[in-house]
């Protein structure tokens, strides 16, 4: 029986994908540094770990516990910080 787990998470993955192209594209468009290279860090790092997630769930692989929730604070925390960056330098 398959789980909704995989496809939630594709949900939220390309949503947060979205969103990030969108304040890299604005970041860009300032070339201040900080904030761009917050957001593409935040990006990528969300993006490795849901394709991991995915692969992992497809393959009905275990996850050590509480290790996808410490990465994706991790890029929340980052993503957070590079709006915060952003919102700085569009003052």
């Amino acid at each position: 029986m398959m789980t909704i787990e995989p496809i939630i998470d594709a949900i939220v993955a390309s949503c947060f994908l979205f969103g990030t192209a969108f304040y890299l594209m604005v970041a860009y468009g300032e070339r201040r540094g900080l904030a761009l290279r917050l957001l593409s860090t935040a990006g990528a790092l969300w993006f490795v770990i849901l394709f991991f997630k995915l692969i992992s769930n497809m393959a009905e692989l275990p996850w050590v516990a509480g290790t996808v929730h410490a990465g994706i604070a991790l890029a929340m925390g980052i993503y957070i910080w590079g709006l915060l960056e952003l919102a700085r330098t569009l003052k």
